[in-house]
């Protein structure tokens, strides 16, 4: 694996603040759908995170259609060009997974901080959001199987992008 384009996957991803940031927001979501759909075996919190997952990378290969031809003009390979994809779904993944066990954490804290008081509010945020730690790896497990069907479709429509449609006039 080339460390040198995934770490450039992770600078041009941030060049779309806010789809980026968007997606970051609903991928933490997502988590927090799936981690509480895993606990009751639900098959439509996996439908969800395939969809999600395969939406995205739909639209990573839509809006990067005219990098990705310049970067074919400067002779990058295929494979280069899925680590660039792939790169970028990864930042993002895990950058929601990283919010979502922050906010557990979080909350498991405040929980166990105030035990002894009948807080209504902070019940109701613990039983929304707060995720066991063996929930939260299945369904970071889950949410990185259901991307690979996405990814696969995302690489088939950057690999049919022609290198000349860098250089015509949009």
């Amino acid at each position: 694996m080339n460390l040198r384009i995934l770490l450039k996957s992770f600078k041009i991803a941030f060049r779309a603040k806010k789809r980026v940031l968007s997606f970051i927001l609903i991928y933490a979501l997502l988590y927090v759908f799936v981690a509480k759909g895993t606990v009751l075996l639900g098959v439509p919190s996996l439908l969800m995170a395939f969809l999600v997952a395969t939406v995205y990378a739909i639209l990573i290969a839509q809006f990067r259609r005219r990098d990705i031809a310049i970067l074919k003009c400067v002779s990058w390979s295929n494979s280069d060009i899925l680590l660039l994809l792939i790169g970028e779904v990864i930042l993002v993944s895990f950058s929601a997974f990283l919010i979502v066990f922050q906010l557990s954490v979080e909350i498991l804290g405040l929980f166990a901080y105030f035990e002894g008081a009948n807080l209504v509010l902070l019940t109701n945020l613990y039983d929304l959001i707060a995720i066991p730690a063996a929930a939260m790896g299945t369904t970071l497990f889950l949410i990185v199987v259901c991307q690979i069907p996405g990814l696969a479709l995302a690489q088939y429509r950057a690999m049919k992008i022609p290198p000349m449609q860098a250089l015509r006039e949009e």
